[in-house]
């Protein structure tokens, strides 16, 4: 967030909590809680940093889209198994990346919420808690957010997911409280609270 002032961050901040409390009424309906907002505006801000333009990348392979198809190097036999994934893809041929480009507002809301991923710095070991909650976030498999979040644990059970949920969660909610003083309201909603 690149807010000039701690109440101009704390407006902002509630606003986002407010799109937030849209989402997850929006998933969950009454059933909603404040935990569920604050999941909501990350897994959004995943979203869209995701469907983000990636220009270092598109300047890395121009060089390699020249060719089309048919690139040096690539054989007969590799390029109709290119096609065959494709079609299996439900892809029409010729069918390219979908092109999404995010409003400004979005953007910005997206890095300032994953901006408060540093709160969870605050975590025994915050490296793995931020990495296997994105991923998370990003609607990755049960395997591999237990291999960042738990590496040696045996068992794989849904009790590591709910504990990176709630541990994200709580860390964010009390660095909003403490940097913002922002507090959970009634229903799903968020308040300023000046002590």
């Amino acid at each position: 967030m690149t807010s000039s002032s701690p109440l101009e961050a704390r407006n902002q901040a509630l606003s986002w909590l407010v799109h937030g409390g849209e989402l997850a009424w929006a998933l969950k309906g009454e059933k909603a809680r404040h935990s569920d907002v604050i999941w909501q505006l990350l897994v959004e801000a995943v979203e869209v940093i995701d469907k983000t333009p990636d220009q270092e990348r598109r300047w890395l392979t121009s060089g390699q889209r020249s060719g089309g198809w048919n690139m040096i190097g690539m054989s007969r036999a590799e390029l109709i198994e290119i096609e065959r994934i494709r079609l299996l893809s439900a892809m029409k041929p010729f069918d390219g990346k979908t092109k999404t480009a995010p409003q400004r507002d979005d953007v910005d809301r997206a890095l300032g919420i994953l901006e408060w991923m540093r709160w969870c710095n605050s975590a025994r070991l915050p490296e793995r808690l931020t990495k296997a909650a994105v991923a998370l976030a990003r609607g990755g498999d049960e395997e591999l957010v237990h291999k960042l979040y738990c590496p040696t644990r045996k068992s794989r059970d849904r009790q590591a997911v709910y504990e990176i949920r709630t541990r994200t969660v709580g860390f964010i909610l009390t660095g909003l409280k403490k940097e913002h003083c922002i507090v959970p309201a009634d229903g799903i909603s968020f308040k300023e609270h000046l002590a």
